[in-house]
């Protein structure tokens, strides 16, 4: 069984900037790990919508 990690505020903060070195920070690409903006992400996103609205309309004529 291995210890706990260390909780001290020292531990954390030094965690935290070993995270930050490995991160992009940079504003600009603030949003590229939340949302893929490319042209095939939008259009995967587009089919997706477009899929689920059809099984909508579909499953709501079944049900009609």
């Amino acid at each position: 069984m291995s210890a706990p990690p260390d909780m001290s505020a020292a531990a954390i903060t030094h965690r935290l900037h070993l995270c930050s070195a490995l991160s992009d920070l940079d504003p600009a690409r603030r949003l590229d790990a939340k949302l893929d903006m490319s042209p095939a992400g939008i259009t995967r996103r587009l089919r997706e919508a477009a899929a689920l609205l059809e099984l909508c309309r579909k499953l709501g004529a079944v049900g009609a």
